[in-house]
């Protein structure tokens, strides 16, 4: 064998090798020959995914002429069953009639059905797209619409063309409106086609959804089995629409509105979160089953806010309690367990100057120019007990971390070596009195 043959045979092997290693884009490349001169296809766009060397599959969208007979769809939905079959198929394809597209199945009926539905489907000037899926086996299949108008109404439509499908009568159906509406069936989400849900009746849940939005003003709102999830467009809704909510049995609410967020009757310290909403000084409270958290307050308005929730009874129950805001044009925040955290909140105007701050059990760090640390420590060393982990930033972009140690304090040795020697100086003179 000469040199040139050689070379020759050795391009060849490369050349192989590469295909195989980009698995992928070779079965995207085999589909799209396939079905490159098939009538009734508009456009082919299916890509390879070559997840691993040598490894790799294929997905994409069939994008079929406007106006195409079921039959020539169905005809094409033949040519593609072969390549979505097996336990792990090597490709995953939809096709696309106007913006309805249906996920290929290895089975002729389930094709058949689904077309059927597609076709029903796409007649409807309500939609802005959908997907029609089966899934892998004889599972029911599932339908996602993206709504141009109202989802319930959408979702009625969807359901009655569900319930005259052979095959879908158990399906799912999930229906959104932009980003804040949505109204679903399926008592879980999917996120893997061969696992679809089972839809189950909405009709009660969704007559009180339809007597809350005829008495309220909704902004947004996301209901599914036993779930619903509402934002009030007035804070003063709140209560209303959970009165209003709680007469559907069997159904977890959440409601937000204004300053409340994802406030129901059974969160902890629920008449508290309503008292502070109530106060000019506060931008947002919440309480859940890590505590309260109390948002948008004025460092100088910290005290007279937490003056509303120390002597709650409900309050010595909270796990936490945490409130924030701004200092100036910075931001700070103190937190804690109810008997650390009314120190906290008394030390933060003084601590303003050194803002941002931060006082919490995991997280204890000021802001200080260098000139500011002997009145900076007066104010932290009451609050960091023995053990505390402090952080201290100056305005030069030193850092300086150490342990409270009573009259002392403790720095690593790298601490110690660092650049940052001028601040943990000044510190530790402080420190020391």
């Amino acid at each position: 064998m000469n040199g040139r043959t050689v070379v020759a045979v050795l391009a060849m092997v490369v050349a192989a090798s590469s295909c195989a290693a980009n698995r992928g884009t070779q079965l995207a490349d085999e589909l799209n020959e396939r079905l490159r001169d098939v009538d009734g296809i508009q456009r082919v766009e299916v890509g390879g995914n070559n997840v691993l060397p040598f490894a790799g599959d294929a997905s994409g969208t069939i994008i079929l002429e406007d106006g195409i007979s079921a039959a020539r769809a169905g005809e094409i939905a033949e040519i593609l069953a072969p390549y979505v079959s097996g336990k792990s198929p090597d490709y995953e394809l939809n096709l696309r009639i106007d913006r309805v597209d249906l996920q290929v199945s290895p089975s002729e009926e389930s094709n058949a059905s689904g077309l059927w539905l597609l076709d029903e489907v796409r007649q409807r000037t309500d939609l802005h797209g959908a997907l029609i899926a089966y899934g892998s086996g004889p599972q029911a299949c599932l339908v996602e619409a993206e709504a141009s108008a109202d989802p319930v109404t959408v979702y009625d439509g969807l359901v009655t063309l569900r319930s005259r499908t052979s095959g879908c009568e158990s399906a799912g159906v999930l229906v959104r409106h932009g980003g804040d509406q949505s109204v679903t069936d399926a008592a879980e989400s999917w996120e893997h086609l061969d696992t679809l849900p089972t839809a189950v009746s909405m009709t009660e849940a969704l007559a009180g959804l339809g007597e809350i939005r005829d008495r309220l003003d909704v902004a947004s709102y996301s209901i599914g089995p036993g779930e619903l999830v509402l934002e009030m467009s007035r804070g003063e809704d709140v209560v209303a629409a959970d009165e209003l909510a709680s007469r559907t049995p069997g159904q977890q609410v959440s409601i937000s509105g204004g300053k409340v967020s994802a406030w129901n009757r059974d969160v902890p310290a629920a008449e508290l979160v309503l008292d502070l909403a109530e106060l000019p000084s506060v931008g947002s409270v919440r309480s859940d089953d890590l505590g309260l958290q109390v948002g948008g307050v004025d460092v100088e308005d910290v005290v007279a806010a937490y003056a509303v929730v120390a002597p709650r009874p409900e309050a010595a129950a909270l796990r936490r309690i945490s409130l924030s805001g701004t200092a100036g044009a910075e931001r700070y925040r103190v937190a804690g367990p109810p008997d650390l955290v009314a120190e906290r909140v008394a030390a933060a105007p003084l601590l303003a100057a050194y803002a941002p701050f931060t006082v919490t059990d995991d997280d204890f760090s000021v802001t200080v120019a260098i000139d500011q640390v002997p009145d900076m420590v007066a104010v932290v060393k009451p609050l960091a007990g023995r053990g505390t982990l402090v952080t201290v930033r100056d305005d030069q972009g030193r850092i300086v971390t150490f342990r409270g140690a009573g009259g002392k304090i403790e720095v690593s040795e790298a601490e110690r070596r660092k650049d940052d020697k001028i601040l943990l100086d000044a510190i530790w003179k402080a420190w020391r009195g």
